[in-house]
């Protein structure tokens, strides 16, 4: 609760499915409030998790990496001048390919990552470790509606670009100068229908065709790549 009270950057709560009373209460109110991710586990995850049968019915990740909201970053990217660049990761639940795509994300000059609260792999050590570190060099905007944040973004001028198999080849794009955000889906679903509604144009990384698809991190460094090099043409 110390953590909770003083905003401390949380990754997830866990709490025990059988703890009820004003406790429980409050965790459950200021996480929501905090927006932090709260799941209810039986009282041997936690036990796992803390390494010790004495925990009191409740456990807490701490953040690896400070979390932003787009909205705390966009004005600013603006006020310096920038055209944004924004990487969204729709449903990317695979620890190794965040950690891969915040890594090329830094290597282009994305500008931030948004991710959802709900469909994401955890920042924990491991995405850190993908990354060879570059994790804490962008800014990690989490967001309990992926929606808004995009909706958002389209209404303050980023052209929302998803990447899908149908869809233009992306190094034939001209207008990859003016504000964007770059939507990356999930390998094994793709981008929701409800983020496909929002999108001004659909691309994909051109190829034979032989396999099904490009691992999401390989696509994601590829256009971000064509997005990078046509801004420094």
């Amino acid at each position: 609760m110390d953590a909770l009270n003083e905003k401390a950057d949380i990754e997830k709560i866990w709490i025990s499915n059988t703890l009820k009373g004003e406790f429980e209460r409050e965790v459950r109110h200021t996480s929501r409030q905090l927006k932090i991710p709260l799941q209810y586990v039986p009282k041997e995850k936690l036990t796992f998790l803390s390494s010790s049968p004495n925990h009191q019915g409740v456990a807490a990740q701490l953040s690896t990496v400070q979390y932003f909201h787009i909205e705390d970053i966009l004005p600013h990217l603006y006020e310096a001048g920038k055209t944004p660049a924004i990487l969204v990761l729709d449903g990317i639940e695979d620890v190794g390919n965040l950690g891969a795509l915040a890594r090329s994300a830094v290597w282009f000059g994305m500008d931030a990552i948004v991710v959802s609260i709900k469909r994401s792999a955890r920042i924990n050590s491991y995405a850190y470790k993908s990354s060879a570190g570059a994790i804490k060099d962008i800014p990690i905007c989490r967001e309990n509606s992926m929606i808004k944040a995009i909706e958002y973004m389209k209404s303050s001028g980023l052209k929302i670009v998803t990447a899908e198999m149908e869809g233009n080849p992306s190094h034939n794009n001209p207008t990859y100068k003016e504000p964007i955000a770059l939507v990356m889906g999930s390998e094994g679903k793709g981008i929701v229908q409800e983020i496909k509604a929002l999108s001004d144009e659909k691309i994909t990384v051109p190829g034979t065709g032989k396999v099904e698809s490009l691992n999401v991190s390989v696509a994601g460094a590829l256009l971000m790549y064509d997005l990078f090099n046509s801004r420094t043409v």
